[in-house]
């Protein structure tokens, strides 16, 4: 690594450029962090995975398509096929986006990435297994979400509110036969409407730098796992994760898919970090875009890793955006996210948009999230 973090991540920014997944500057970038590990990590593997990576933003199509061929059915008086396709694009929205349940990643580009694993082994016997966690690919900006942040439920809201409002009075109509088109039809104009500003607004073609999202959790988690490796737990192995695909969420499913005998046998312990430059740390509790709920065990020991910094960090779940620990702690491993907010309006800051440069990074935070990152593993290696 170069003498600071902000070098560090200049040099990744100037070398690989954007990293949307599967694409060159993501490959390039994760052969940068493989080489990085190799000189302190005692194991370092690459591990391949393919996935589908449009499906996590590009369903939106399907959603206000199936929405909008609901209402031209409705507006020829077929209430019931109506709400049968406003059904199917709800549940679209909530399995591709909110549950990742890929039902129609199939039908995009298919890609091929990769994450880095570095093991740092302990003094002794390895009795646990802490993994510390950030992700090197970058997103796509987001025109208007990006810009609105945990304000954008204003529009999402309403958007799913009145989809499954006027699902239920189209089965209404079709079972009772009876008109409900007076307040119908203004509501589907508005639903309509809505979809359609999301799906135009939802990502550009622009890929951003991504250095806070999340280059900067990239540094302070390398450095976190140099300091571990000059000074090593005594009973605690040590997986640091370099996850890709983060930015669609099936690289983290990916390699919970291949590890989780493992992760479960042994009890392990996740942190994801995103973010860092920041003016504040929050350890979610829960991922509420996602439906994840973290473990209360990984929980405590940020909040005790945490105590030992000299910093702002704050407990609360997360109500918008989520990370890599929502594909662990679904499936009912320890995980816990820390994510880095600005004060002004309590989100990431230049999340998903082109202001996401290194000339932005602050250092303090950055180092500040390493330590936490570090004294996370010697808070679980120091209890029985």
């Amino acid at each position: 690594m170069q003498n600071s973090p902000i070098e560090f991540i200049q040099k990744l920014c100037r070398e690989c450029g954007p990293r949307l997944a599967g694409s060159e500057g993501e490959r390039k970038c994760g052969d940068i962090i493989y080489e990085e590990m190799l000189q302190f990590c005692d194991e370092v593997e690459k591990e391949h995975f393919r996935s589908h990576p449009r499906g996590f933003l590009d369903y939106i199509w399907f959603t206000a398509g199936f929405y909008l061929a609901g209402v031209l059915l409705y507006l020829i008086g077929q209430p019931v096929l109506a709400g049968i396709l406003m059904l199917a694009a709800f549940f679209i929205f909530l399995f591709q986006q909110c549950l990742h349940y890929e039902i129609i990643d199939f039908v995009f580009p298919e890609v091929e990435e990769f994450h880095v694993v570095g093991k740092i082994k302990p003094k002794s016997r390895a009795e646990k297994l802490a993994i510390i966690s950030a992700h090197y690919d970058s997103p796509y900006e987001f025109p208007l979400l990006g810009r609105l942040k945990k304000k954008s439920f204003l529009i999402i809201g309403p958007a799913i509110a009145i989809t499954l409002l006027t699902m239920f009075l189209s089965f209404a109509e079709g079972a009772a036969n009876i008109s409900l088109a007076f307040i119908q039809k203004p509501l589907m104009l508005i639903g309509s409407a809505l979809l359609l500003l999301i799906a135009f607004t939802l990502r550009s073609s622009y890929v951003t730098l991504g250095a806070n999202d999340d280059l900067a959790a990239i540094a302070a988690v390398l450095e976190a796992g140099r300091q571990l490796s000059r000074e090593r737990p005594e009973k605690t192995e040590v997986w640091v994760v370099a996850f890709a695909g983060e930015e669609h969420m099936r690289g983290s499913k990916r390699f919970v898919q291949r590890h989780y005998d493992e992760l479960k046998s042994r009890n392990a312990i996740m942190l994801a970090l995103e973010c860092p430059s920041a003016d504040y740390f929050l350890i979610a509790t829960e991922e509420k875009m996602y439906f994840a709920k973290h473990s209360p065990l990984a929980v405590e020991y940020a909040k005790k890793a945490a105590e030992k910094i000299d910093f702002d960090v704050r407990v609360a779940p997360l109500p918008f955006a989520g990370s890599d620990a929502a594909n662990f702690s679904r499936k009912g491993l320890h995980a816990v996210s820390i994510f880095g907010h600005s004060a002004k309006d309590d989100a990431p800051y230049y999340w998903h948009t082109k202001q996401d440069i290194p000339e932005n990074l602050r250092e303090e935070p950055i180092m500040k999230a390493s330590q936490l990152v570090k004294n996370f593993v010697y808070a679980i290696d120091s209890t029985e």
